[in-house]
């Protein structure tokens, strides 16, 4: 490992998986591997954020993956919810496919425990043209956004596809080839296993066929781990020997013209008695039924109507990812995994972020499913911070579970899982407040963190000085935002004897937060800043805004607030990333950008900011849209951190552009408080279809015509009223407003021009909305 490639600070990824590779920045890529231009200033200082320098001279907003980090990009291929899953990093001459046997199934991986399934077997894949590699390569989602890849590689003589996707019982690689010359050309694809791997044509190509590798040695023998099908010879030799010992190779001979098909398997369990059954399977049945499986998964979510195809994709294939990174425990229920190698293990950070989106999304038997293992791991003192597991002394932990709790709850209606996990809750306030006490208890002048929990692990950059460990802001805000939940499912229970005790208890805990936040502000030049240790500078800006969402702590305008947010906001980098934001103190965590800043900004009303960080953030991904969990600032960098393919952002994505456009705001709605004004402006119909809030089910769509100067549309709500009030904001560019509304839509013109209100909303409402400018 190149040690310069690597940003200083990443104490706890030191334990972990970091990933380098070739300079890329953009979908399509050369031999070279490097950015032909010179490199772009990282950082735009104390920059205007209503300019952000990543976007084009004409302001236009676009999906185009200029920021990319380097290669290889990994997607990874299963089926949902499923153990079993194949490792795919594309680089612009080969592609690398990795897997384990083993998995979160297996009773010697502890639930919520950082222990890892280590990659076991690698197969490095080489497309050639009469022994030249392939001179341009450019990649994407399979079909725009199933969780595969679609691989193109060209050189004068042809051009060779590769497409993967997961069938029922295997992963799989469609081959396409074509040569585009005038004169006959060798067509190879050459696969070379790179962990263990035996050839039975190497040692006997008079009794084998070279269509396939085996395990040999680290697994069953006859293991098949790898076979190729479709090609006219498994040899370049004339007598049928393999190219080596753990290597083979797929061979044709086309003619000018000509194309020709074949196929690469990695069955996820065969053997060698099942090599005839692999070679007479319809594999592009295969493919489809493995295709229908995700298709009619993301049909169940949420329907967006986003005119950006470059989002509305983003989206889709985000929601699929979260699927990709859930598997089964030994006792059949699921799990989220951070990543899908070096953080494969669950947790109860993202995958309670990925059941909160779920329910979101309508799916609330997933949601609870992946759930439940996080809600029952507790200690018989109340502890609730994950003590046996990955989490333990992240004092954040409690907080996520009764957010998905309480969220859930609001979603279903579910009283009755309510008043089931009821007892956890009150259980974990409790021991919080003993744990608070003791700093209480101190003699003499009360301490900064008085009132607060005690000592624990920061992670996300946080740092006390040089220690991982300490009193850390967000986890607090994460905390008291625990028994704030606790006191408002007492409430809702009915819980007569709790409530008086629960209410003391937050008002207390909050107060001691809100004082040790206030007491440990850092004094910028004209304004002050939320720290992550209270009266320190060390370690990353993330976390602090929680305080605003979702745990409601500090309202959206407090002075410590928008003095936190001009501290992140004038250290962006030139693609429009806050930096330090997570481990990396010269990078930023893409994730962080969405969950902790757009988030506010959205609250805030600020829609348009939370657009241009959504647009920076897609476009720090790869092509494949998936993201490494931390990297450097400038297009193509080699620093990057963390799982090469990360679940936090593409939760954080489904999770902003569901707020963006239904978000709940104490007793009632805003909607489309988000959306890009571009998308409106275009003609096109912007809305959502069957988007789940706290208030029932809500679908609305409206077109702009620019001709006639109105907005039309159609908006539908629960026919029993439950939200108290209703604003549609009507996003066009600068100085269009609204005019009026017709009276039939029972809808008011908000004071300002920007939208609609409805009190207590019921049934479908058509409107027609006058534009002035």
């Amino acid at each position: 490992m190149n040690k310069n490639q690597i940003s200083k600070g990443l104490t706890r990824r030191e334990a972990l998986k970091l990933g380098a590779g070739a300079v890329v920045g953009v979908a399509t890529f050369g031999r070279a591997g490097a950015l032909a231009s010179e490199p772009i200033p990282s950082v735009n200082q104390n920059q205007n954020i209503q300019n952000f320098g990543f976007l084009p001279e004409n302001g236009e907003l676009k999906v185009d993956f200029s920021y990319a980090f380097s290669t290889p990009h990994r997607i990874t291929i299963g089926r949902p919810d499923a153990s079993d899953r194949t490792l795919m990093d594309l680089e612009p001459e080969f592609v690398r496919m990795s897997w384990t046997y083993d998995n979160l199934a297996l009773p010697n991986f502890p639930p919520l425990a950082l222990r890892i399934p280590q990659t076991m077997w690698k197969i490095k894949i080489i497309p050639q043209i009469d022994e030249k590699p392939m001179e341009q390569s450019s990649w994407n989602r399979f079909e725009k956004f199933l969780p595969g890849f679609e691989k193109t590689g060209t050189n004068p003589f042809g051009e060779v596809k590769l497409e993967a996707l997961n069938g029922m019982d295997a992963a799989l690689i469609r081959v396409s080839l074509k040569n585009t010359d005038t004169r006959p050309h060798q067509f190879v694809i050459r696969l070379n296993s790179e962990k263990w791997g035996e050839t039975p044509a190497w040692i006997d190509p008079t009794q084998y066929i070279g269509d396939h590798i085996l395990a040999g040695w680290n697994d069953r023998a006859d293991r098949v781990l790898v076979m190729g099908i479709g090609a006219e010879k498994y040899s370049i030799h004339p007598d049928g020997l393999a190219p080596a010992k753990n290597s083979m190779v797929m061979v044709w001979n086309l003619a000018p013209g000509e194309k020709r098909q074949g196929w690469i398997i990695r069955p996820h369990h065969r053997y060698t008695t099942d090599l005839q059954t692999l070679r007479n399977t319809d594999w592009g049945q295969e493919l489809e039924k493995g295709k229908k499986e995700w298709l009619d998964l993301i049909n169940r979510a949420t329907r967006m109507m986003i005119p950006d195809s470059g989002v509305s994709t983003a989206y889709k294939a985000c929601f699929a990812d979260l699927f990709i990174m859930r598997e089964p425990l030994s006792d059949g229920r699921m799990i989220a995994v951070p990543g899908t190698e070096g953080y494969r293990a669950g947790n109860s950070g993202e995958p309670l972020l990925t059941a909160i989106a779920l329910d979101q999304n309508g799916l609330p038997d997933e949601a609870l499913n992946g759930a439940s293992v996080s809600i029952e791991m507790q200690e018989p003192d109340g502890n609730w911070a994950d003590a046996r597991g990955w989490g333990h002394t992240g004092w954040v932990v409690p907080g996520f579970k009764s957010w998905f709790i309480m969220n859930h709850y609001r979603i279903t209606g579910d009283k009755s899982f309510l008043a089931e996990v009821y007892p956890r809750m009150l259980a974990s306030s409790r021991f919080q407040e003993k744990q608070r006490a003791r700093s209480r208890n101190a003699a003499g002048e009360k301490s900064m963190t008085y009132g607060l929990m005690p000592r624990g692990f920061g992670d996300c950059g946080l740092m006390n000085d040089d220690d991982n460990y300490g009193v850390f802001i967000p986890h607090n805000i994460y905390s008291v935002y625990a028994d704030r939940c606790t006191l408002e499912a007492a409430e809702i229970l009915g819980k007569i004897n709790d409530i008086q005790e629960l209410k003391e208890l937050f008002e207390i805990a909050q107060k001691d937060l809100l004082t040790a936040m206030d007491r440990g502000a850092i004094q910028g030049k004209d304004y002050r800043w939320i720290s992550g240790v209270p009266g320190k500078t060390t370690g990353s800006s993330w976390g602090m805004l929680y305080a605003v969402f979702p745990c409601q702590i500090m309202k959206p305008d407090d002075e410590l607030i928008a003095g936190t947010l001009k501290r992140i906001e004038t250290n962006i980098s030139k693609g429009g990333q806050p930096i330090h934001n997570g481990w990396m103190t010269d990078g930023s965590w893409v994730a962080a950008t969405l969950d902790n800043v757009a988030e506010v900004k959205l609250v805030q009303g600020d829609g348009d900011a939370a657009v241009r960080y959504l647009y920076s953030s897609l476009n720090h991904g790869t092509p494949l849209l998936s993201w490494c969990e931390e990297r450097g600032l400038e297009p193509g960098t080699t620093k990057t951190s963390g799982d090469r393919q990360h679940l936090w952002t593409p939760v954080a994505v489904v999770r902003l552009l569901r707020d963006m456009f239904v978000m709940e705001s104490n007793d009632g709605l805003k909607l489309a408080l988000g959306t890009a004004r571009e998308w409106l402006a275009s003609g096109e119909k912007v809305g959502i279809s069957g988007a789940c809030t706290h208030f029932g089910k809500v679908s609305y769509h409206m077109q702009y015509d620019s001709t006639g100067s109105k907005v039309t549309g159609e908006i539908s709500f629960d026919e029993s009223p439950s939200a108290a009030w209703a604003n549609l904001y009507i996003r066009l560019t600068e100085g269009l407003k609204i005019k009026s509304v017709n009276r039939e839509s029972k809808a008011k013109v908000l004071p300002d021009g920007s939208g609609l209100r409805w009190e207590k909303p019921c049934g479908t409402i058509k409107f027609d909305v006058t534009i002035r400018s």
